[in-house]
């Protein structure tokens, strides 16, 4: 799906969507320092650490693969760790979307 909507994308108007990619680019860093941070705070190995990161961001599809390249036979971990935080993902986004709406005055 992302690769056909991808393939019909032009270039030329890069320009228009520029607030959103610099966006995109802060909330990955925003991620990383967040990520890193409580990672050392809790002193969290690197694999879970990594493995996690790659749930929140990649999804089902690639959290079970990174597990796979640190610990073969925990690849198991990448893909609860997606499927948990996809639950909790949707959860939070609705009531985010709530919030938003509460702030907005909307109804």
């Amino acid at each position: 799906m992302l690769v056909s909507i991808g393939a019909g994308a032009r270039l030329a108007n890069i320009g228009t969507s520029l607030i959103l990619i610099l966006a995109g680019f802060c909330i990955v860093i925003i991620h990383g320092v967040i990520v890193l941070g409580v990672s050392r705070l809790i002193r969290a190995p690197l694999f879970l650490t990594v493995v996690s990161s790659q749930a929140n961001l990649g999804g089902v599809a690639s959290a079970p693969v990174v597990a796979g390249v640190y610990q073969p036979h925990l690849s198991y971990v990448g893909l609860l760790l997606a499927v948990f935080g996809n639950i909790i993902g949707t959860y939070v986004g609705i009531i985010t979307g709530y919030v938003c709406r509460y702030f907005s005055g909307g109804s």
